[in-house]
């Protein structure tokens, strides 16, 4: 695994002081987004143009006859980039001897094109650059008849004519450099042409557009028909001339694949749209060799984060992050001989991922060249998905395109319905039990109404049943879940059937499937049908800035016969801490000794892939959190969750467990302490039209949880009780705390302990707050004490769950186990010094409440006067 799959060279580079340095002369320059841009250009000059760095100046000044140009307070004018035609020249900044002068801007500003023109016309330059970073213009210099900028569709490289751009041999065209900067000036065009519609269109017309260019590629010949000259782009007439060929194109790609592509679906965008893109697009190729593995690499994944950027979540859908694929793929080692099936294809994340996997593998192998192409052809056909959706078909077949082809076996269907109603291609050649991979990221159910309850649907799986207890044995009735059923859930299931027996699974699961009631049905299934090989917790940033649901890698392989699901085994548990970026996406990379960033990701999978190696060797050695458990240490609700298992936690409970053995000491749970003793939560308040922003005569305070626990209480809420309905003012009472009431945060921040005092006695409080309410004085401030110590914080750690917001119920409080004393003079001391330290609390509070009143009244009065 990499942990990168982008061409580093474009990547702008700091210093230790966070100054940007400079391309060409490599000197610390003052970080400013214009001196981003510019950077950011010179890279794609010299790397995607092929134009020498001594050719190239910055920062140069331009002279008008004698003296040089000034702007309106009198300071001189500098031309951001200069090329000049040789190193000599570009040495003595010979401004006779320019071939083209670059104006940058900082991102979205329009302005600058009346300097572009000044530099271009003062100077010996044959054209120019306008770009903002997101934006940008061509112009060529015409001098005969009149002296004048006109728009070009591109610069010419290095000893080549203006009018060599627009229709190179195919022959000709080269493979692009920073393909992400091209898609992304691609889409700027599409959006600033006006075109109506939302990204999501704009970003299906750049398919379609992309399809229309690998067709073009694909086909013999020597000339290209996915051109525009600058004669066409400069008349209206030529731009209908060049868009009708690419209409055309994309016909023989609907054509190609009539399952996908509706006879009437077309660009949708106008020919002055279509010809901005082509024209960026024309120059390169976007097909390579199929041996050229790392080119195929940078360029599928240029495009797949293109589309996780532009296309907005549907239907649950989201882009699983690369690296998760990768570590799905190594774990499961996929070789060109297998049947490879993602049901929940999405944009085709998996399926490239393996196709990057296995034909690396092939490529590094020792097979002669002649079988090392007959392997990759013979991969490129075992490659098949079914999703739902035609939109992220269409996405994923010109992914697999941009990655070395095999999209032949990319078919729209419905997962969750009849084998035998699938893509003829599916059912010959990767029907109910053939296929001997799985890997998939399935729809989501969400907090919303994901839940499937369609009856035709929901027949067909045993997972859609109400499961009970009956003689001792978990069983589904003949009753259907009343509510739906998660599709995750019955996507797992369809998997399990449609793999080959000795068939492996890859799946991501929403972290609630581990070890929640809901999915007990499928974790029953999964043991009866399959061998559990590795569960990976996610790091909660994993899908981000897409969805926030956390979630769980499963991997699993099905079983040959069903006497091999009662032999006990190890499975492979990990959690990942790190995932190399943050909530908003944004890259974190590795730091050197000299804490400059590097361009490697700084994530934790390649670790965790190693110790599973090591794992499957049986030489693993384990970790804080990464480790193995055995099969028959699982509990009776198959909690399959690692933090449950996680060899810290339980150690705490085995250091505690072994007090028991202790003179005078014994174990007992929180439930059992006293007889006296209550564990509860209340019930939710539906607040919204009572809630008030300040409060009033009628208003009464309601505390969240941070209210509780901040020292002055300002994240407090009001309520006008006026307002409540009966429901209200019955949930309002039962949630109203009492005097020494200790409270436990039991969503979000789980574990955080409030006592409260007699200032709060009778406040409302949020039921998002477990409550212990214990009439014995002596064990109630023993209790509080406890709860703040890191032997019950591991406990509550460990039976945290929740796919979004992690959670704690009343009975996980109830269950920790806690030392208690034959003697309670054993523990007087902590007790006294605890309800001390609680009465010292309270008078800061008093003193500080009186200072602020005190205070506002002072400088009130002093405002008044």
């Amino acid at each position: 695994m990499s942990g990168s799959n982008k061409d580093n060279r474009f990547e702008l580079e700091w210093n230790l002081d966070r100054d940007l340095i400079d391309f060409i002369s490599n000197k610390p320059l003052k970080d400013k987004p214009e001196e981003r841009v510019r950077q950011t250009y010179l890279r794609t000059l010299h790397y995607e143009y092929q134009y020498p760095k001594n050719l190239i100046s910055t920062e140069v000044p331009i002279q008008h006859g004698s003296k040089y140009l000034k702007d309106k307070s009198g300071n001189p004018i500098f031309a951001d980039i200069v090329i000049y035609k040789s190193p000599t020249d570009c040495k003595n900044r010979d401004q006779g001897k320019i071939s083209l002068v670059v104006e940058c801007k900082r991102p979205n500003e329009k302005s600058g094109y009346n300097q572009l023109v000044s530099y271009i016309f003062n100077t010996s330059a044959d054209g120019g650059v306008w770009f903002n970073g997101k934006s940008i213009n061509h112009y060529r210099r015409l001098i005969k008849p009149d002296n004048k900028l006109i728009d070009w569709t591109g610069i010419p490289r290095p000893n080549e004519s203006w009018d060599s751009i627009g229709r190179r041999k195919k022959s000709e065209l080269r493979r692009p450099k920073d393909i992400k900067r091209i898609l992304r000036v691609c889409h700027n065009k599409l959006h600033g042409r006006g075109v109506d519609g939302e990204e999501d269109d704009l970003t299906m017309d750049m398919v379609r557009l992309l399809l229309a260019k690998a067709m073009d590629e694909e086909k013999s010949g020597t000339m290209p028909s996915f051109y525009c000259t600058p004669e066409e782009y400069s008349s209206s007439s030529g731009q209908k001339d060049s868009a009708d060929r690419i209409h055309k194109l994309f016909d023989e790609v609907k054509n190609s694949h009539p399952d996908i592509f509706d006879k009437h679906e077309k660009i949708s965008v106008g020919k002055r749209a279509i010809c901005d893109v082509v024209t960026e697009l024309q120059s390169y190729r976007l097909l390579s060799n199929l041996h050229s593995s790392n080119d195929w690499d940078l360029m599928g994944g240029a495009y797949e984060e293109y589309t996780a950027t532009y296309l907005k979540k549907k239907r649950g859908q989201y882009f699983t992050n690369r690296l998760v694929i990768e570590l799905m793929v190594n774990i499961l080692k996929p070789n060109y001989t297998d049947i490879i099936l993602d049901p929940a294809g999405g944009s085709g994340g998996f399926l490239t991922g393996t196709m990057r996997y296995i034909r690396k593998k092939i490529l590094n192998s020792s097979s002669s060249q002649i079988a090392k192409q007959r392997q990759l052809d013979k991969h490129r056909t075992n490659l098949y998905m079914v999703e739902i959706s035609k939109r992220l078909v269409k996405i994923s077949k010109t992914a697999m395109i941009l990655n070395g082809d095999g999209h032949t076996g990319m078919t729209q269907g419905d997962t969750l319905g009849d084998f035998g109603l699938f893509n003829d291609s599916i059912v010959a050649s990767a029907g109910k039990g053939k296929p001997n991979i799985i890997l998939t990221n399935p729809p989501f159910a969400g907090v919303g109404d994901g839940k499937i309850s369609d009856l035709d649907t929901i027949r067909n799986f045993s997972t859609s049943k109400r499961w009970t207890k009956h003689q001792g044995k978990y069983k589904p009735t003949e009753e259907f879940v009343k509510d739906g059923v998660p599709p995750e859930m019955l996507f797992f299931e369809r998997c399990l059937d449609w793999l080959a027996p000795g068939g492996k699974l890859g799946i991501v699961m929403p972290k609630s499937f581990l070890d929640t009631a809901t999915y007990l049905p499928a974790r029953k299934l999964m043991f009866q049908k399959s061998k559990l090989l590795a569960v990976i917790n996610c790091h909660k940033d994993t899908f981000q800035p897409h969805t926030g649901v956390r979630t769980s890698l499963i991997f699993l392989e099905k079983n040959f016969e069903k006497k091999i699901s009662k032999k006990d085994y190890s499975i492979f548990m990990g959690i990942s801490k790190k995932i190399g970026q943050d909530s908003e996406g944004v890259p974190i990379f590795k730091r050197d000794k000299s804490n400059k960033k590097t361009d490697i990701i700084d994530h934790d999978l390649d670790f965790i892939f190693n110790k599973y190696i090591k794992f499957c060797d049986n030489s693993l050695l384990k970790t804080d959190f990464v480790f193995s458990v055995k099969k028959s240490q699982i509990s009776e609700e198959i909690n399959i969750n690692p933090q449950v298992h996680l060899p810290k936690l339980n150690k705490t409970i085995t250091e505690i467990e072994s007090i028991s053995a202790e003179n005078d000491w014994g174990v007992t749970t929180i439930g059992q302490i006293h007889e006296s003793i209550e564990i509860f939560k209340g019930p939710r308040l539906k607040s919204e039209n009572i809630i008030k922003e300040e409060p009033g005569k009628t208003t009464e305070p309601y505390f969240t949880p941070s209210a509780i626990l901040q020292d002055k209480k300002e994240s407090v809420k009001h309520l006008d009780l006026t307002h409540a309905n009966s429901q209200q003012l019955k949930t309002i009472n039962e949630i109203r705390v009492k005097e020494g009431d200790i409270l436990v945060t039991r969503s979000g921040s789980i574990g955080r302990v409030a006592f409260i005092s007699k200032h709060f006695n009778n406040a409302i409080v949020s039921d998002d707050m477990i409550r212990l309410r214990v009439k014995d004085e002596f064990w109630r401030f023993y209790l509080y004490s406890y709860l703040q110590s890191r032997f019950a914080f591991d406990q509550m750690m460990r039976n945290e769950y929740g796919a979004v917001q992690q959670h704690l119920e009343p009975n996980h409080i109830r269950d920790i186990i806690i030392p208690v004393p034959t003697k309670k003079t054993k523990l007087q001391k902590i007790v006294t010094e605890t309800k001390e330290s609680l009465r010292l609390k309270d008078e800061i509070f008093q003193k500080t409440h009186k200072i602020n009143t005190s205070l506002n009244k002072t400088i009130g009065d002093l405002i008044n006067n």
